[in-house]
């Protein structure tokens, strides 16, 4: 018999400025399971294990103008939502997207560049997960290949390993780092193919699973970026990209994530095309300051960048 499955409805008041469909679609996460983005009804939606092992479809829309907005949650569920619960999904939404960081200082910043204005209505967050193994994971799969690649990996990984919403077993949600370390190396390797990533992220589960790894110590706002970034180099399969990119999703913008993107970018629009130093190239976004990373991001990402200067 199929479970009975019951809607609660919450809001989320943001911090103004706020764009939900810009914070939304401004990086490649909400393409990646288990986002799933209605852009024309600005619908976003995701399945969440909470922390009690309940596993829920929360629908996100925003509701207001853009001077204040607040984003409502029709969360379906189960049975009963406890208060515990709803707290939870409130607190992974707000994470996700950012709701407790202050960009003040970058929107100032982009006041004064004329291509950068649209991004001080609202822009600026870059969506994130709730989970810092899931954000870990995904960073390895966009790893030494192109974006289909990495969807597909995900997808896979989502659909073999996942939780299933009981309204909709095809739902899932992203697979825990327990689910993953209770296969062995082989059948993971066999049943998701992640290449030569399986390796690491098996490790990486099967670390977290016994407590040899806390990824909750990398969320210490009390550490500076040299020090988060050192133990992320310490993961295995995590590079300078990777620990840039995940600083990134962790709150630090100060570094650049130098790879054969970055280096392109910056040698055809602002070199001419030639060939250019990684210390050179760096350097255009040096005024930045600990902004840098946004300031690289909304100058090649599609709607906020290119043509016009850093």
């Amino acid at each position: 018999m199929a479970a009975r499955i019951n809607t609660t409805t919450l809001h989320l008041q943001t911090v103004q400025p706020f764009d939900f469909a810009a914070t939304i679609d401004s990086h490649g996460w909400i393409m990646l399971a288990p986002n799933r983005w209605d852009a024309r009804q600005r619908h976003w939606r995701r399945v969440e294990r909470l922390r009690s092992g309940k596993v829920v479809l929360i629908n996100a829309r925003p509701r207001g103008n853009r001077g204040r907005v607040k984003i409502q949650l029709d969360i379906e569920h189960p049975g009963r939502l406890r208060v515990g619960e709803q707290e939870d999904v409130l607190a992974r939404i707000a994470h996700m997207l950012r709701i407790d960081e202050d960009f003040s200082e970058f929107f100032a910043l982009c006041a004064n560049h004329p291509r950068r204005q649209n991004v001080c209505a609202g822009a600026g967050r870059l969506l994130r997960s709730a989970d810092l193994f899931e954000d870990l994971v995904k960073t390895l799969c966009t790893t030494n290949i192109q974006w289909g690649g990495t969807c597909r990996m995900v997808e896979n990984l989502v659909n073999d390993l996942g939780e299933s919403f009981a309204g909709d077993a095809t739902l899932k949600a992203f697979p825990s780092a327990q689910a993953i370390a209770a296969l062995p190396l082989a059948e993971f390797k066999a049943r998701v193919n992640l290449g030569y990533r399986s390796d690491y992220v098996h490790l990486l589960a099967q670390r977290i699973t016994t407590g040899e790894l806390d990824l909750d110590d990398l969320r210490d706002p009390q550490l500076d970026t040299t020090e988060v970034r050192r133990r992320l180099l310490a993961i295995k399969g995590i590079g300078g990209y990777a620990a840039a990119t995940l600083l990134m999703l962790l709150g630090h913008y100060d570094q650049l994530p130098v790879d054969s993107v970055f280096r392109q970018f910056v040698s055809r629009h602002y070199f001419d095309g030639l060939e250019v130093t990684d210390r050179d190239a760096q350097a255009i976004y040096a005024h930045w300051g600990r902004w840098k990373y946004l300031a690289y991001w909304f100058d090649i990402w599609p709607g906020h960048g290119w043509p016009g200067h850093a």
